[in-house]
């Protein structure tokens, strides 16, 4: 009987890993790759009220480019979530429309952030 049992729990396991093959090892990232520390990065949140582009390109240090949206960070620091290295684009660009992922907050804070800005 007890061997019976065993090979039923192993036949679930088998059919849960054909269900779901993505093992916790293969899961995406989460968040923006914002460690990159130098190349080529993209803004992917909204256009703001400061003048910053959606799908702006920087080229340099990711303190250089930091550096450069100063006046923009410090007003929306959520920008800086948004910023991601260009390698990651297509994985992250397709987090910003999911609902219920990180990216997506930050893009939907960014928005928030600059209509009322806009209001004041």
């Amino acid at each position: 009987m007890a061997a019976g049992k065993r090979t039923t729990a192993e036949k679930a396991v088998k059919n849960e890993k054909a269900v779901n093959p993505t093992h916790k090892a293969e899961k995406g990232q989460e968040t923006a790759n914002t460690e990159a520390t130098e190349g080529r990065f993209i803004y992917i949140g909204p256009t703001t009220r400061t003048g910053l582009v959606e799908n702006t390109i920087f080229s340099g240090s990711r303190e250089s480019v930091e550096e450069h949206l100063k006046d923009t960070l410090e007003k929306i620091p959520q920008v800086r979530l948004l910023i991601v290295a260009t390698e990651s684009l297509a994985v992250n660009k397709a987090k910003v429309r999911k609902a219920g992922t990180l990216l997506n907050k930050y893009y939907n804070d960014v928005l928030s952030l600059s209509s009322r800005n806009k209001e004041g």
